[in-house]
């Protein structure tokens, strides 16, 4: 198998996290050609990244899919849990994440520059990112995992979109998001330290780093 993706892709990362819990050797490449690319499209004609490149030879886009493929495709060690409702909140953790944490977080990556900033537009996309932690407290566990007493796939999702994000909030006046949210700070802190997780956050954070070196990254 091979994992079409990005360094610094928080939903590539998402299925490298599992792949690493997993303990599975995934080849990690670029999209062949550049994500825009005739010859990117040909295999994901979504153009987006991570697409996972199967044995069959099927091209799968979206990480969630992939997450879930790979669960059924190899079930041990499971990431996810045993139970029905375990399950379901597992996968509302996921979308929280993706429809409502990072969707509102967008607007803000058109207003790094403090001299060209539209407040209207920043206070909204405060306000919809405030509303979507309180939608992610409501449904976190309280075991130091996001569901239960163990790693799941909802994990893989909220490691890699809080590594990213939280810091980059601080620019928007949001020095501490989740100060409000008692369940959600006592999980991060906790899963922070959870071997699978620390080495995901570790590798994000290399990326960056080089990322802003180089110059690519200057407002993250």
């Amino acid at each position: 198998m091979k994992l079409y993706g990005s360094d610094l892709s928080p939903f590539a990362a998402r299925c490298r996290m599992q792949f690493l819990f997993k303990d599975l050797d995934v080849a990690f490449e670029p999209a062949p050609g550049g994500l825009k690319s005739d010859e990117y499209k040909a295999i994901n004609p979504i153009l987006r990244i991570p697409a996972l490149e199967t044995d069959d030879g099927i091209c799968l886009p979206e990480s969630e899919v992939i997450c879930e493929y790979i669960e059924d495709l190899i079930p041990e060690p499971s990431m996810r849990p045993t139970d029905a409702t375990g399950r379901a909140l597992m996968r509302t953790l996921s979308r929280i994440t993706d429809l409502y944490y990072l969707a509102a977080l967008g607007p803000l990556f058109g207003q790094m520059k403090p001299e060209t900033r539209d407040a209207a537009v920043v206070d909204k996309a405060l306000a919809a990112t405030s509303n979507s932690l309180g939608f992610l407290e409501h449904y976190i566990g309280g075991q130091g995992f996001a569901v239960g007493d163990s790693l799941s796939l909802a994990d893989c999702a909220l490691v890699t979109a809080f590594n990213l994000t939280l810091p980059f909030l601080s620019r928007f006046g949001m020095d501490d998001p989740l100060k409000q949210h008692s369940k959600l700070s006592s999980y991060w802190a906790a899963i922070q330290s959870v071997p699978a997780a620390e080495t995901t956050i570790s590798r994000m954070q290399a990326a960056l780093a080089k990322a802003r070196a180089e110059g690519r990254m200057m407002g993250v």
